[in-house]
């Protein structure tokens, strides 16, 4: 038996601070908070080495919740928003810190794309069960999201 601390934790982890419980777009919420997030570090000096530090412990974070999520509402529940929290950032770290919030909003939609649709390999990862299979489509998401930025930048900049 989890402790009420653990459960409080959990959850908050799991539905990134209660806007998993938003009725309507839970996980397009978590993702438009991720590329936020990734936002306001890119206005610091350093932001986005800081980001790019960061993107491990939201990783981690993005499991445990998902584990969490797992373990209090089973499956695959639309309040467990941390894995497109996790996702989005994941993206995020592919489009370029010029590019400004231009760049981190293709991010977003680019990751929101691949996430609905589940395309290969995506929707492999989406059958997975447990924790990892939360967490992984998203993340195979981000990094499909990732691609073409990467690729359209390396195509202007050579």
């Amino acid at each position: 038996m989890r402790s009420g601390i653990e459960r409080f934790l959990g959850g908050a982890a799991a539905t990134v601070l209660g806007t998993g419980y938003l009725p309507i777009a839970p996980g397009t919420v978590g993702s438009l908070l991720s590329a936020l997030s990734v936002y306001l570090l890119d206005t610091l000096p350093g932001g986005r080495m800081i980001a790019l530090g960061l993107l491990p412990p939201v990783m981690a974070v993005g499991f445990l919740g998902s584990a969490a999520g797992h373990r209090m509402w089973g499956g695959d529940p639309s309040r467990v928003n941390v894995d497109e929290f996790a996702g989005c950032w994941l993206a995020c770290m592919a489009s370029p810190p010029e590019w400004g919030l231009a760049g981190l909003a293709a991010a977003f939609a680019l990751f929101r794309l691949f996430d609905i649709l589940k395309p290969w390999p995506v929707c492999r990862f989406d059958r997975m069960e447990g924790a990892a299979g939360i967490l992984l489509d998203d993340l195979a998401a981000g990094v499909m999201a990732g691609i073409p930025l990467l690729a359209f930048h390396l195509l202007r900049h050579g």
